[in-house]
């Protein structure tokens, strides 16, 4: 899809939608490494101070890169034996031994044709210079009901498991990598089959990360939205508990949790784009467990921001942008119409 029609669709919904306020932000820096042009993920490295990992999309050098609080570039590290054929995601968090881990995924798949997707787990490099890492880890993985275009990976801080969210343009689904294959083992997984979680109301993800109490942000190229934890799924679906418009971006497709889950760090494909801060959104959830009444537990305030992405209201919020696409054009044409006629006569 077209980012100009992308980005048409998401203010649309975001003029359709009431109480969904546009995040506040400011420059957290500017990546500005001539070799970064398509920065697909962000991840807060847990060794270094006010660094992030990015990576670039495909068909780039199968290296991921230490950006500094300046936006210059600490490192150049290259993952050793991985094929850059379509990273779209970074995720970072320590295991069980408080190593931290940085896993990269290959997992986007536009025309879903892939046999499988992998994941590549390194341990984050403990000083900041160029240099080539082996992964200590290298998973190969497929979905039940076949391939899917993903664009999100993220690593639960609490268990130190993987998720995969898929990106459609209506909704998306949430996808776990079985606990034979992660967390634990060495070199490289025989193709392991992920399993399906539940579906979100979360709509063209193109990045996601978990907050320190287990919920999820995930972002769109308009929109953040906080979803329920993946243990709170109920009938297949998990709750949208918040949403909010992000402001515009070139591309935007990537986003890191910081601060302690207050504020989110998000980025763009393009030359030289700033990563933006915002605010992530506040929502209000029981904390006991979840019983049959917890879809319930969301505040009023959240209950309609739910709206952007909820399930229920999805067709009618498409048939809404799709009218006001048709109020535009018609108006545009009118306006054309009613012009002067000597502003419409021909040159001679």
């Amino acid at each position: 899809m077209r980012k100009p029609l992308i980005a048409l669709l998401a203010l649309l919904l975001v003029l359709l939608v009431p109480g969904t306020a546009l995040a506040k932000t400011r420059t957290d820096r500017v990546i500005s490494d001539p070799r970064i042009l398509e920065s697909s993920g962000l991840a807060p490295s847990l060794l270094h101070d006010g660094v992030l990992w990015t990576h670039n999309d495909s068909g780039n050098p199968n290296q991921i890169y230490a950006i500094a609080k300046n936006g210059s570039t600490a490192a150049a590290v290259t993952i050793a034996g991985e094929d850059a054929r379509d990273w779209e995601a970074i995720t970072s968090w320590r295991d069980a031994d408080g190593r931290a881990l940085i896993a990269i995924g290959d997992i986007g798949d536009n025309n879903a044709k892939h046999d499988y997707v992998r994941i590549a787990i390194i341990r984050e490099p403990e000083n900041l210079t160029d240099m080539t890492v082996q992964p200590i880890r290298v998973l190969r993985l497929t979905y039940p009901g076949g391939p899917r275009d993903a664009e999100a990976l993220l690593a639960d801080p609490r268990t130190g498991r993987l998720y995969v969210v898929s990106k459609t343009l209506f909704g998306s689904e949430v996808f776990v990598v079985p606990t034979q294959v992660w967390p634990g083992g060495t070199g490289v997984s025989r193709i392991t089959r992920m399993t399906r979680v539940a579906r979100t109301g979360a709509a063209l993800v193109t990045d996601g990360a978990f907050l320190p109490d287990g919920n999820m942000l995930l972002r769109g190229y308009g929109n953040q939205s906080v979803i329920a934890a993946p243990e709170t799924a109920e009938d297949g679906s998990l709750d949208t508990l918040a949403s909010q418009a992000l402001p515009d971006q070139e591309q935007g497709e990537s986003i890191a949790v910081v601060d302690d889950g207050a504020y989110a760090l998000i980025g763009s494909e393009g030359e030289d784009q700033p990563v933006l801060r915002v605010r992530v959104p506040s929502y209000a959830v029981e904390t006991a467990a979840p019983t049959s009444s917890s879809a319930e537990t969301t505040s009023g305030t959240t209950e309609t921001l739910r709206t952007l992405t909820g399930d229920d209201n999805r067709l009618r919020l498409l048939i809404g942008a799709g009218g006001a696409v048709v109020v535009m054009v018609v108006l545009f044409s009118a306006a054309i119409m009613l012009r002067p006629s000597h502003s419409r006569r021909r040159r001679r």
